[in-house]
């Protein structure tokens, strides 16, 4: 059962969530009906070979959250040591390492980072790791082929009401967004993929 305490905290990590969003992150395509469950769109950093990619992540907050760490899974296939087949994250702060210090916020960043930045002490595909220390070229051109292949598109983002003093900020945010959805969706090259094989 839902405490007033993580209600409250909560409905204040979300209020502000989009009007200061982390870097490369914003909502999901359709509007928030659960405050413990939605979607978060990541657009691939710039600089790592996930560049141009648009990823969805399913956000699951505990009943008892701030306590207990959330849940973030992405929704398409990601090339990575900290991602698994299933697009289940695995670091420390989603697990032993988690505190009630952490927001929402905060942990998106940890996911933007290590698209940039692997962990590989933690990894939960070790020939990924492996190939992302020897072989790094050979990482990146599989991590690109994955982006261009399972995360190419676009994705318009439904921003939530908001107080009439960020209203333009928000109006003008929107507006960037659908012309980069557009933009993307118009440079994608038309490929046919027969029966990509979904190992690592």
């Amino acid at each position: 059962m839902r405490s007033r305490f993580s209600i409250k905290r909560v409905r204040k990590e979300l209020s502000v969530l989009w009007v200061d969003p982390p870097a490369f992150c914003r909502p999901g395509a359709s509007p928030m009906t659960d405050p413990y469950h939605f979607e978060v769109i990541i657009d691939g950093p710039a600089g790592s070979p996930y560049a141009g990619g648009t990823f969805p992540l399913d956000v699951v907050l505990p009943e008892d959250y701030p306590f207990k760490p959330l849940k973030l899974t992405f929704k398409t296939k990601v090339y990575h040591p900290n991602i698994d087949n299933e697009g289940e994250i695995f670091l420390d702060i989603f697990k032993d390492n988690w505190s009630p210090a952490l927001t929402i916020s905060k942990a998106l960043l940890s996911i933007v980072s290590v698209l940039y930045d692997p962990l590989l002490d933690l990894p939960v595909r070790r020939g990924v790791a492996l190939q992302y220390s020897h072989d790094r070229a050979t990482f990146e051109t599989k991590a690109m082929d994955w982006t261009r292949r399972y995360a190419t598109v676009p994705v318009v983002s439904f921003y939530p009401a908001a107080k009439e003093g960020h209203s333009r900020g928000l109006r003008a945010r929107r507006a960037g967004q659908l012309l980069t959805a557009l933009a993307r969706f118009r440079a994608r090259p038309i490929q046919v993929h027969v029966a990509p094989s979904l190992a690592c």
